[in-house]
C-alpha cells in the first residue's frame, strides 16, 4: 500500500493506491478486512479507514453499531431513489 498526502486546490488530499494483494484480500474477506490509517504518521488531523463490502447495505451493516448523533454521512445523489 502506498500512503501520501499532498495539498490540492488548497485541500489536502490523503492518497491511498492499493496494490492487487490488497484488493484480492478486500475481496476475499469482505466484511473482515479493514485498512486503517493512523493520521498522525500522515501529519492529518484524522485518521482514515477503507472498508470493503458486498454492497452497500452489507457495509451499513458493518458499520451500523459505529453511527450516532455525530456521524456525518454523504450519499451519491446517484443512489438516491
Amino acid at each position: 500500500m502506498i500512503k501520501a498526502t499532498f495539498d490540492k486546490d488548497g485541500r489536502t488530499v490523503l492518497l491511498l493506491g492499493l496494490s492487487f494483494k490488497n484488493l484480492d484480500k478486500f475481496r476475499a474477506e469482505a466484511g473482515d478486512t479493514f485498512i486503517r490509517i493512523d493520521g498522525r504518521e500522515m501529519g492529518l488531523p484524522i485518521d482514515v479507514m477503507i472498508i470493503s463490502g458486498e454492497t452497500e447495505a452489507h457495509m451499513h451493516d458493518l458499520i451500523a453499531g459505529g453511527i450516532g448523533p455525530h456521524t456525518k454521512v454523504h450519499v451519491d445523489p446517484k443512489l438516491r431513489s
